[in-house]
């Protein structure tokens, strides 16, 4: 999976670079809309599997994943980012269609990047620990998810406001 997740990029810039002429993020601002609706059918995939489910919970929102051998109330952590990532497609799709954002290259992608891999962040507080053993960063309060979004968060903010030419 994780090989995907990077060759796609790099195949979408040689494929802007031969057969669009178009800059590289010209291809990720639109790729960026259909990324976040992918992402609420995965996560909602993973809800109906049982996977990457939260922590024990006593609130209205639990679920007990019994397919997972689960006996208490957890969070859907699937659900929580899968209609996150619901909201992030309309609205790309709303600053696409409805704004001149599409012409200012890198700015969807880069609100793509800020606000999925700020749910992330967030979300990742209510999840499970994925790994056996020891995952956690800076003073036991974040995960290695956590941790990896910081940068890419950023790196959005970056390609919303930098300055073009």
């Amino acid at each position: 999976m994780e090989r995907r997740a990077i060759a796609i990029p790099i195949a979408m810039y040689f494929y802007a670079k031969k057969h669009l002429n178009k800059p590289w993020l010209f291809i990720l601002d639109r790729l960026g809309i259909m990324v976040a609706l992918a992402g609420f059918f995965i996560r909602f995939g993973n809800f109906f599997n049982s996977e990457i489910y939260g922590k024990p919970t006593g609130s209205s929102f639990g679920v007990i994943f019994k397919l997972a051998g689960e006996t208490v109330p957890r969070h859907p952590t699937q659900l929580y980012e899968a209609f996150s990532y619901l909201v992030l497609f309309f609205a790309l799709w709303y600053f696409y269609w409805k704004t001149d954002k599409k012409n200012q290259t890198g700015f969807l992608f880069g609100l793509f990047m800020v606000v999925l891999w700020s749910l992330r962040f967030f979300i990742e507080f209510l999840k499970e620990a994925q790994v056996e053993g020891r995952e956690d960063w800076v003073f036991n309060s974040l995960n290695t998810g956590q941790v990896l979004s910081i940068p890419l968060v950023l790196i959005g903010f970056w390609l919303m406001f930098r300055k073009t030419k």
